[in-house]
């Protein structure tokens, strides 16, 4: 088992921002989607922010100063390839590609070496918790929980059918929607259908209302429950629904996503986001 460092200050971020643009420039392909998008994250950070006690809200800020958990969420996706290259193995943290047709499997076969979003989750849970811990270290573990625990309430980090959780399959929503991967319309098309207009902290706002009466029952449990749900979730509805999917077969060409899908997927969307930030209030209000 590969040690991991708790965790090494950020280096070179300009050489990597220089990288990014020059692969820009000469074409190199871009790297696919690792997690909800922007939205996605900014809308669990807010969910959160709005269910910190005031003891908590304090020791959030003596770790990471003014920076807000929206934006918080954000930092594993804008740092990962200067991470690949100092954190081997950091890219698989995003997602546990547990096979969606097989609830059996061990994780020794989606997790190799310990390089997967849960195992991840549990290091940086661990280090974020010890008091003792130097600030930089403290703040960077911050991040990884923050950012972990919300990919593993979308299904398609939670299972996967030898297709890097749907990356690997066409769709296209709606007749003029261009065609991309299943997994970035879950990552990012069927939360703006959920979102409707509305601005994230709107948004964030209506979701902490509809949910206020039965917050303890969603706190209740850990991240393997709450990824139990993800990957359920995935059986059922995002392959469980799609049009061709088989466990023996991958569907051919260009999926049509029928509107009926895409609407469920955005209702899914919605409760995944809101619960995603009221566990993530919680863990932070446990451990910090």
């Amino acid at each position: 088992m590969p040690r991991y460092p708790y965790f090494p200050r950020a280096r070179g971020g300009r050489r990597a921002l220089a990288a990014a643009a020059l692969a820009l420039l000469c074409g190199a392909p871009l790297q696919p989607a690792f997690a909800w998008g922007a939205e996605g994250h900014r809308i669990v950070g807010l969910v959160a922010e709005q269910l910190l006690d005031a003891r908590s809200r304090a020791a959030l800020r003596a770790i990471a100063g003014d920076e807000g958990l929206a934006e918080t969420g954000l930092w594993l996706d804008r740092e990962r390839d200067r991470l690949r290259r100092e954190w081997p193995g950091s890219e698989r943290w995003h997602y546990d590609n547990r096979p969606v047709c097989d609830p059996g499997a061990a994780p020794a076969r989606y997790c190799a070496d310990g390089n997967c979003a849960s195992r991840a989750y549990a290091r940086a849970l661990a280090r974020l918790g010890d008091r003792g811990a130097p600030p930089a270290a403290r703040l960077e573990a911050l991040r990884i929980v923050v950012h972990v625990l919300a990919d593993l309430h979308q299904p398609l980090h939670a299972a996967d059918h030898d297709d890097r959780g749907g990356n690997g399959v066409e769709v296209r929503v709606g007749r003029r929607g261009r065609p991309k991967s299943l997994h970035a319309a879950w990552d990012a098309d069927f939360v703006k259908r959920a979102v409707r207009g509305e601005s994230e902290a709107a948004f964030a706002a209506r979701l902490v209302a509809e949910h206020r009466g039965n917050r303890a029952r969603l706190e209740a449990g850990d991240l393997a429950a709450w990824e139990q749900e993800s990957y359920e979730l995935a059986r059922s509805y995002a392959y469980g629904r799609l049009p061709g999917f088989a466990c023996d077969r991958a569907p051919a060409g260009v999926v049509e996503l029928p509107p009926a899908y895409a609407d469920g997927a955005a209702e899914i969307v919605a409760e995944r986001l809101a619960r995603a930030g009221i566990r993530l209030a919680a863990v932070l209000r446990a451990t910090l």
